[in-house]
């Protein structure tokens, strides 16, 4: 099984990409698969109590992807399916007092 792990700060704006296979060339094809398919964006969005976080997974590819989504705020995971060429939104906290949280997304095809 291929597994593609995307680390983002979002108030840093930066990334981090690990992938574990069981080949150089393997790892290659399996980022670039994941980085050709699964586009990964973090939101936070000012709420009435707090703020919300919110990942947003879009799939622009032909196939389905399996996504399990954390946070370093909400670190329990949350399973999303990701249909062909659509846009999933996942929001992992409402009402944190934290502004910035860092998302991790391990994504797999179904």
């Amino acid at each position: 099984m291929r597994e593609v792990v995307i680390t983002v700060v979002v108030a840093l704006v930066a990334a981090t990409v690990a992938v574990g296979v069981d080949s150089p060339d393997q790892s290659r094809a399996a980022d670039a698969g994941r980085a050709d398919c699964v586009k990964v964006r973090a939101e936070v969005r000012v709420g009435a109590i707090g703020y919300d976080h919110v990942v947003h997974l879009r799939n622009v590819c032909e196939h389905t992807w399996l996504c399990a989504v954390k946070t370093d705020v909400s670190p329990e995971s949350t399973q999303v399916v990701v249909p062909p060429r659509f846009e999933v939104e996942v929001v992992t906290s409402r009402g944190s007092p934290s502004r910035t949280f860092v998302p991790s997304v391990a994504c797999h095809p179904k």
